[in-house]
């Protein structure tokens, strides 16, 4: 039978909505759980789950923060649900989804629709999210430098109005 994980990155409220759709898409397929230790207990309620894996970290997903016990295994298909639309905000999560061995890769937004998305677009989403962060801390450094030369001349011209 083929595998398909789910990696648990939005609220089990959502998962209850996502999880209709996915059994309804995927309706071969043994349905497994990635979740953090913490969601371990309310992962156990549902009926459509086979296999509940435990992230190991109490941090967020990260790509280098990977699952040893699921180096080794190869899924089917992986779906990362998120909170949204579009799934920004979520590249941390796509690009863990990077570091499981998986034939598709599918994105189950707010409304259920599910979405394939490719290798190459999570890496040009995670090089686009680098990029944006870096573009910021530069604006932001330019702002900070005009802002600490400009300050001490604005503050003078205040002053010699003040006294005329």
């Amino acid at each position: 039978m083929k595998e398909l994980l789910i990696i648990r990155s939005a609220s089990f409220q959502q998962l209850d909505k996502n999880l209709v759709m996915i059994r309804e898409r995927f309706p071969d397929h043994k349905l497994s759980l990635l979740t953090h230790e913490h969601g371990v207990l309310l992962a156990q309620k549902y009926k459509d789950i086979d296999q509940i894996y435990v992230y190991p970290y109490t941090e967020s997903f990260a790509y280098r923060r990977k699952v040893r016990e699921l180096q080794k295994k190869e899924f089917e298909t992986v779906i990362i649900p998120v909170t949204n639309l579009s799934g920004a905000g979520f590249v941390n999560v796509f690009l863990f989804s990077l570091t499981l061995q998986a034939k598709k890769r599918f994105v189950c937004n707010v409304i259920s629709e599910l979405r394939e998305i490719s290798r190459t677009q999570i890496l040009l989403m995670g090089l686009g999210n680098k990029l944006f962060s870096f573009f910021s801390f530069l604006c932001t450094m330019m702002v900070g430098f005009l802002t600490v030369l400009l300050l001490p001349l604005m503050l003078v011209q205040i002053e010699s109005k003040e006294r005329k």
